[in-house]
Parts: structure tokens; sequence; C-alpha cells
């Protein structure tokens, strides 16, 4: 009787050992839907750095930023996604000056927790909901 019985509290240990396991997995590596969140702000940011390159390449070949991102858009071998991947919301394009302009996006969670993460040399960290990033193309001297 007594294998029956530390058969039993093996078995209620193991459950719940895999139990907190599995909780702990989830809170650290959190919920599908923040993950989902997470990857689709990741998407966005992507689709800006794909922007700003193409604006780069224009600007490099025309020496003035593009009227709006359809005209981007029409430029051969710039292919940039317009709208949000998830949301369909065309992203925001301005030009802010003869050298300058605005791109922006809405988004589902705030970076600032992560750590900072740089790609192509810009800094994408932004909060929840409707983000702007103030951008200038490359000079002419590469500085």
């Amino acid at each position: 009787m007594k294998t029956g019985s530390g058969t039993k509290i093996l078995a209620v240990t193991v459950s719940i050992v895999v139990g907190l396991a599995i909780g702990v997995a989830i809170y650290i590596l959190d919920s599908p839907g923040v993950q989902r969140q997470r990857k689709m702000d990741t998407r966005r940011i992507k689709d800006l750095c794909d922007i700003s390159h193409s604006i780069d390449t224009y600007w490099d070949r025309k020496k003035s930023l593009p009227f709006d991102l359809a005209d981007l858009d029409r430029e051969p071998g710039l292919k940039i996604a317009l709208k949000d991947p998830e949301t369909s919301i065309s992203y925001v394009y301005e030009v802010t000056s003869n050298r300058s302009y605005r791109l922006c996006a809405v988004f589902s969670m705030d970076s600032s927790g992560e750590s900072q993460e740089y790609y192509m040399s810009r800094k994408w960290a932004h909060g929840a909901g409707k983000q702007c990033f103030d951008l200038k193309p490359p000079k002419e001297d590469g500085r």
C-alpha cells in the first residue's frame, strides 16, 4: 500500500512542477497575443526601414524627396509596403522640409522596455499608438 501512496505523491508532485513550469514559461515568453503584437510591430519597423532606405535611394537619384509614398512606389526598383500589415491603414509620410521627412505608423506595444534595437543605424524605439520618426536622407559626403 505504501507503493501506491508513493506513486500518488510522485504524480501530484510532478503535476505541480509541470504546472509551475508552464506558468513560468508563459510569464517569461509572453502570451501568444503579446507575441503576435510584438511580431506585427517588428514588421512595421521593417516596413518603415524599407521606406526610409527607398527614400534615401530616391534622394540619391533625384536630389529631392518624393511627393508621397505612391510616387516612391512607382520608382523603378523601389517596392515598399504602403499599408500596415495588420490593419491595412496607410503608413504616413510627410515632407517637413526640402531635406527632411516624417514617417508614422500605429504600434501595438511600447518598445521602451525592450532592449534598444538599431536597424540600419537609425533608432526606432516607439510607444504604443501612433508614433512618428523625423528623418533625413544621407548627406552628399556620406556623413
